[in-house]
């Protein structure tokens, strides 16, 4: 059980594991969106209760799914210009990978210390 959290993401560690690889989802779906480029056919994550016996398989979807949409786009496409996300700031192809990259990381840490302060 998770240590209490006002974030809906932190209900538990189901929803938490949905969260994240939802965004997974999301953030390469936006990213095609943004340049222009076919959807990349990333399923829907499974749902919360499902996820434990699914998890893996949907990661390896997820993963399949986000190696080849970007192969043909330049550097000067990654790098500008900036477009407005789904939560409203903006970032450009590249800032958005980065940000995908450390979601994760910042969950774990987030994590980490709601643990602390149980």
């Amino acid at each position: 059980m998770l240590p209490r959290s006002s974030d809906p993401a932190y209900a538990s560690l189901e929803t938490l594991l949905h969260h994240v690889l939802g965004a997974a989802r999301g953030y390469m779906t936006w990213m095609c969106e943004a340049l222009g480029l076919p959807e990349p056919g990333i399923r829907l994550p499974p749902e919360p209760a499902a996820l434990s016996a699914e998890a893996d398989g949907y990661m390896e979807h997820v993963l399949e799914h986000w190696r080849a949409p970007l192969l043909e786009v330049g550097d000067d496409r990654l790098e500008t210009p900036e477009y407005q996300s789904r939560w409203q700031s903006r970032y450009c192809i590249d800032s958005m990978l980065e940000h995908a990259v450390m979601h994760p990381i910042r969950h774990a840490f987030q994590l980490e210390e709601l643990m602390r302060q149980r």
